[in-house]
């Protein structure tokens, strides 16, 4: 039995469709598993248990790269295509079974979404799929000792961005807090937006911060995380990563719809604008910097709430 399972070529959007993946897991359990995504996402799957292959969706013009998907399908039977991103490219293959889902403008978490699109009761968490090779390199990343903390203070795109003048002051409150004894800050993001964030590497000591930016693969850093007391970051793949891993999650919300795109999981939550999404956008039209509106002291405040 085949299926295609087509997600997202985000990594955030990707980590949200994870389970529905895992119900169907559960459901198809000898099921042979094939995935379309995006580059970015793509190692999230290289552990799905009887996962054949991975088809990389890589953008091209007039949406051509939706042809060259369905060129590398189109010679098998599917017992099921399940497509999440609403292309219809299933009616163009053999499949007994399709499920597909328009996204729709509303004002529920995504995941909620998919959940009852999916007919599921329960809103399923999302899932990080990794192996025991994942485990041990995340331990030889972040070694037993210190308190860990991560940051992510980068997005994909700026506007989104809490200052890093806030980070870095959130970081020395935190620093000395008792509630993380020995803490040390680790820093999250791609390597190539590391010169954005120079400034929290050049503020604090070496013994208090270490950089992650890059370096681990998905799995592992999904691994690293859960080894982590705390994330705070701003609404990107890597706050969703962190809320599939069971980190205690705060995310920080300025141009992004928190209520459909807020962290999913057992201990998270999330600090957005008041405005409406007109207002925010109006003001951004402006000039303004809207995520100077959120103030560390409301981060505190977050935190001392997943932190129970």
């Amino acid at each position: 039995m085949r299926i295609l399972f087509i997600t997202s070529t985000y990594l955030g959007d990707a980590i949200l469709s994870t389970g529905i993946l895992e119900s169907l897991q559960k459901k198809y359990p000898q099921a042979k598993f094939y995935i379309a995504c995006g580059s970015a996402p793509a190692p999230l799957f290289d552990a799905l248990p009887n996962r054949v292959e991975t088809y990389i969706i890589r953008k091209k013009p007039l949406s051509l790269h939706w042809v060259c998907l369905w060129i590398r399908c189109v010679f098998k039977t599917w017992h099921l295509v399940v497509d999440v991103r609403g292309t219809g490219l299933s009616y163009a293959l053999f499949a007994r079974h399709r499920k597909i889902w328009y996204p729709r403008s509303t004002q529920t978490l995504r995941v909620h979404q998919l959940a009852k699109w999916f007919g599921l009761s329960k809103t399923p968490l999302n899932k990080i799929w990794m192996t025991a090779k994942n485990k041990k390199e995340a331990e030889h990343f972040l070694p037993k000792g210190p308190t860990y903390i991560a940051f992510s203070p980068t997005a994909n795109w700026d506007k989104k961005c809490w200052p890093l003048a806030s980070f870095i002051e959130l970081g020395k409150l935190l620093l000395k807090d008792k509630k993380f004894p020995n803490a040390k800050i680790i820093v999250l993001g791609t390597a190539d937006q590391k010169q954005r964030v120079a400034l929290l590497f050049q503020t604090f000591r070496e013994t208090e911060i270490l950089d992650l930016m890059g370096k681990p693969s998905l799995p592992t850093l999904s691994a690293c995380l859960s080894l982590c007391k705390l994330f705070v970051g701003n609404d990107s793949g890597l706050m969703h990563l962190a809320a599939a891993s069971d980190t205690p999650t705060v995310g920080l919300f300025g141009p992004s719809p928190s209520c459909i795109y807020g962290p999913w999981g057992k201990n998270t939550t999330f600090i957005s604008l008041p405005e409406s999404q007109e207002v925010i956008f109006h003001r951004l039209k402006k000039g303004e910097n809207v995520m100077n509106d959120i103030k560390v002291g409301e981060v505190q405040k977050a935190i001392s709430t997943v932190m129970g």
